[in-house]
């Protein structure tokens, strides 16, 4: 059995906010905050699905179509679909939760219903969040692609390496560790009590 990995690329390196990855990155983040404040409806469906599926793809097409006016110039504005999801996620985290109520909604609870991971990225991001409310709550007040960001992830690491599965192997930039842990923060809030015991 091969011992867990676990690779956050660049995290300890300092970034401009100035500088044109930077900028892209800031750019999808506002773009996914501008559709999901406009359509919330859209969103929530579009995050009820695995974004790794066919049907995925068919229905963000149709939920993004008609959202030009979310494009503050006359461009296009291409990105992954993890980090266009993780971007509504987090931006309907911020209108849906009090700011101060979202590390307490992250936390475990014996009577919330137990969540299914879709994949191992998935069940490593949901036990990060379970696990690192407040370091999870933290990342989600900075700005994307800047030192603060990098700053509110590093107390994050030691737990991603605990929920690692013994046999995976991860190598995920910033933009995606932070749709990562958006995503599964946003399961976690939605998710219903379970059955009384």
């Amino acid at each position: 059995m091969s011992v867990a990995l676990f690779i956050l690329a660049a995290a300890a390196t300092r970034v401009s906010a100035n500088e044109p990855e930077a900028t892209g990155i800031q750019a999808v983040h506002n773009y996914g905050a501008c559709i999901a404040s406009h359509t919330p409806e859209g969103a929530k469906q579009l995050l009820a699905m695995d974004f790794n599926s066919p049907d995925y793809d068919k229905q963000f097409e149709r939920y993004v179509a008609g959202h030009e006016y979310c494009m503050p110039f006359n461009g296009m504005i291409g990105a992954s679909r993890l980090l266009f999801a993780g971007a509504l996620a987090e931006a309907l985290l911020k209108t849906g939760v009090q700011h101060d109520e979202l590390p307490q909604r992250l936390a475990f609870d014996p009577k919330r219903e137990n969540i299914a991971a879709r994949s191992q990225v998935e069940g490593m991001a949901l036990c990060t969040v379970l696990q690192a409310p407040k370091a999870t709550a933290r990342i989600f007040d900075t700005e994307p692609a800047t030192s603060d960001e990098v700053e509110a992830m590093t107390p994050i690491g030691a737990v991603l390496g605990e929920c690692l599965k013994n046999d995976m192997k991860l190598t995920v930039n910033k933009p995606a560790l932070r749709a990562l842990l958006a995503l599964a923060a946003w399961r976690v809030v939605n998710a219903p009590e379970g059955p009384a015991q």
